[in-house]
């Protein structure tokens, strides 16, 4: 608790210093006074003055805001901080100031990224592997959809589909909601309709499809009956009952089906082949062995140029992922359970803080794009919201009021207060939701 805690503080400090910054220098480089650089929003508690400039922590540390005379009214005003009038600035230097937040936190994301790749991101070997499927649940919209094992899906809803990291995003992200999914069967290429059903406390879409894993044991469980068998981490599974197999879903789908009978199980152990019996425990009709499925990573550390290359690609790929999804909650056809609050960064955060300095960093990158992203959004208080008002008084050649700016930002203000309210509100069911179904009688 004590590291997700301190993780979130510095990785929101981090990212609010640097929109904020972004507000600061852009404001500096264009002439305009800056009166306030607030960490933190309501009461101020310490600070320094210097240049004109007030620089402080405020008591209310969810954020930040820059005071820039001439800008107009802005968040600070609607939070209670002390209010200072001032001459419009040129409706340009007002643009140029305001975008330069998300813009510092867009540039951010792609040098965090890069920096992550730099230092080596661990990630699965499937990821980047086309997409043929392996194994799928009997039980799932796959299965119900007609896709089978070896089939290889090479488009969504039109949209090339290259490997299998792309087939995960576009199945994750739509949840109960109908995908038009194109394949290769043999020689012929054919299309069906596909709706991943809702998972988990993120309302992510399951598809029931996976990847090819090596038919490599990573683990054996203790008292299970592959230790009874003497089978041991390391080896590779070649065949079942003399039936060859090319990854672990084949040695899933062959032990599965013979629940309680010995099995002869074919061994590759360093340069010896072994031939092992072993009798497959019975659990609801199904035989299991006791050796769970790989999880083999790969470490992708790539040098200065190709990281910034691919930190690129992955801020283009996130951010058409992130508009898809806006658009889908926009619609209803997605859930705000995928938005993440105040508690699921920090458990994030925390979760990167102890796997290591790349995993922060990369998560850095990633929630910096998404605050540049959120940032941008035509909503009073935000950037966005003060683009398209200094947009709309462009077109009509004159400025609004400070007193109907200053309602609007209210109006914003209290949107945002309760999509925050909301965004919190499935934080803690997500995070309720296990611990209750642990106390469920059975």
């Amino acid at each position: 608790m004590l590291i997700s805690i301190l993780s979130l503080v510095f990785v929101l400090g981090v990212l609010v210093l640097m929109h904020e910054g972004g507000h600061y220098f852009a404001a500096r480089a264009v002439g305009a006074p800056v009166a306030v650089f607030s960490f933190g929003f309501g009461k101020r508690l310490v600070g320094w003055e210097r240049g004109g400039t007030d620089y402080r922590i405020s008591l209310i540390p969810l954020g930040g805001y820059v005071r820039v005379l001439g800008l107009g009214p802005d968040e600070s005003d609607v939070v209670g901080a002390e209010h200072v009038t001032a001459p419009l600035l040129p409706r340009w230097k007002r643009a140029l100031i305001l975008l330069a937040g998300p813009v510092a936190n867009t540039i951010g994301a792609v040098l965090f990224l890069g920096a992550a790749y730099m230092l080596g991101v661990q990630v699965p070997v499937w990821e980047d592997e086309r997409p043929e499927i392996a194994w799928v649940d009997p039980a799932s919209p796959a299965a119900a959809a007609g896709l089978q094992a070896g089939d290889v899906v090479v488009a969504i809803d039109g949209r090339a589909v290259p490997t299998w990291r792309d087939l995960q995003m576009a199945t994750l992200s739509a949840a109960n909601r109908r995908l038009e999914v194109t394949f290769k069967r043999g020689g012929d290429e054919k299309t069906v309709a596909l709706v991943p059903e809702s998972q988990s406390s993120y309302d992510l879409g399951y598809a029931g499809v996976a990847p090819p894993l090596p038919a490599r044991i990573s683990a054996v469980m203790p008292g299970s009956p592959a230790e009874a068998a003497g089978l041991k981490a390391g080896d590779r599974i070649v065949a079942i009952d003399g039936e060859p197999v090319r990854h672990f879903f084949d040695v899933m789908r062959l032990v599965s089906a013979k629940p309680g009978q010995q099995i002869k199980v074919t061994v590759r152990r360093g340069a010896a082949t072994l031939d092992v019996f072993a009798t497959p425990r019975d659990e609801g009709g199904k035989g299991k062995l006791g050796i769970p499925a790989p999880q083999d990573t790969v470490l992708r550390r790539l040098g200065p140029v190709r990281a910034l290359s691919e930190a690129i690609d992955d801020c283009r790929r996130m951010t058409h992922d992130t508009f898809a999804i806006l658009g889908r909650l926009v619609t209803g056809r997605a859930s705000m359970r995928q938005v993440s609050g105040p508690i699921d960064i920090a458990r994030f955060s925390g979760d990167a803080a102890r796997s290591g300095l790349a995993s922060l960093i990369w998560l850095l990158g990633v929630i910096s794009l998404q605050l540049a992203i959120f940032n941008l959004l035509p909503i009073p208080v935000l950037d966005g919201g003060h683009l398209a008002v200094t947009g709309v008084e462009a077109v009509l050649r004159r400025d609004f009021s400070d007193r109907l700016k200053e309602r609007i930002l209210n109006i914003g203000f209290w949107l945002i207060v309760a999509l925050f309210a909301v965004v919190l509100y499935n934080d803690i069911a997500k995070l309720v939701a296990p611990l209750l179904s642990h106390l469920k009688p059975g």
